[in-house]
């Protein structure tokens, strides 16, 4: 078992490796491609690899710590334990090393361009607190369910970006429907169900109050963390609502014109 002081070394390794993996993966990938904007489709081929290591290594500890969807007790479980298991330790740390490199090389992106930059801005800075805080707080079940809900979509968005640039319209129509269906379920009705709501109705409280006796639930969650997770959540959750409308529009433009607009950018994508 690891001890939550042994993260920041986790995390110092983490960042400049996964700095590194970026460059190098792109680099090769831009040589390799063949087609328009290399760069760009370099980014989507590597974000997809990217999600897909971490959902799988979500998937894996979901199986590991025996963790089920909707059920409380496991989501609150781990909030009186101040250690945790290694691959719990290199999954949320892995998030956190991503999301830290992640906000990095957005200011050097193509997708700096995009008129919801700033808005990725915000969710990137929000993200890197939210994990941190449940990291620190003991709430890692919370942290890798929160994860693989925008994880798994994200999958799909970047192959069907990556797919489509290399020239297979009619599949990546498919793919970001799929995209569509995965961001809007987990993310629009299924969070605020079962992640934020509970925050501010007091069934978290409850909950903590009969998984725990007789300990004070500010022990367990000090008031700085209830703000920075339930308020953080909040504003993540408007701004998954914004990006649903976005990509319901972007979809239904795509099987009526058949053709490919993401409407953040300022030029059609061909």
């Amino acid at each position: 078992m690891l001890q939550v002081s042994d993260s920041g070394k986790l995390v110092c390794v983490l960042v400049p490796l996964h700095i590194v993996f970026r460059l190098v993966f792109q680099t090769v990938a831009q040589k390799l491609i063949k087609g328009k904007n290399p760069k760009k489709t370099s980014e989507s081929m590597f974000f997809c690899v990217q999600y897909c290591i971490l959902s799988v290594l979500g998937t894996k500890l979901l199986q590991q710590e025996n963790i089920w969807w909707f059920h409380y007790t496991d989501l609150y479980r781990e909030a009186n334990v101040d250690s945790f298991t290694p691959l719990h330790a290199f999954y949320m740390m892995g998030e956190l090393s991503v999301y830290i490199s992640a906000f990095i090389f957005m200011f050097f992106e193509t997708r700096k361009s995009y008129a919801d930059f700033y808005m990725n801005v915000i969710h990137h800075v929000i993200t890197i607190s939210i994990i941190w805080s449940t990291y620190s707080a003991g709430y890692y079940n919370y942290c890798v369910i929160v994860a693989q809900m925008h994880d798994v979509s994200d999958i799909f968005l970047e192959f069907s970006k990556t797919v489509h640039a290399l020239g297979f319209a009619q599949t990546s129509k498919v793919t970001f429907a799929v995209f569509a269906v995965t961001f809007i379920v987990p993310r629009v009705f299924v969070l605020p169900t079962y992640c934020i709501i509970p925050f501010w109705n007091g069934f978290m409280n409850k909950t903590l109050a009969e998984m725990f006796p007789g300990v004070d639930l500010l022990e367990l969650f000090s008031r700085k963390d209830r703000l920075v997770i339930a308020g953080g959540l909040s504003v993540i959750y408007v701004l998954n609502c914004i990006w649903a409308v976005a990509i319901l529009k972007m979809a239904i433009g795509m099987f009526k014109k058949k053709e490919w607009i993401d409407i953040r950018e300022k030029t059609k994508t061909e």
